[in-house]
């Protein structure tokens, strides 16, 4: 019981103050090519279109 209070207590902190945390040893582009092509075949599944561009407001 209370390791869930503690977590929920880090959850609602981090929520709260818009606090994230990047590991440092995370090569973030490199995921970003790996997993890009599965992310614009599920965009395309569900009827978006990636390459169109959102018209100005």
């Amino acid at each position: 019981m209370a390791t869930a209070h503690k977590l929920i207590r880090v959850i609602w902190y981090v929520l709260k103050n818009e606090v994230f945390c990047l590991d440092p040893e995370t090569d973030e582009s490199a995921m970003v090519h790996r997993n890009a092509p599965r992310w614009i075949r599920m965009l395309k599944k569900h009827g978006i279109d990636p390459t169109a561009v959102p018209a100005a407001n």
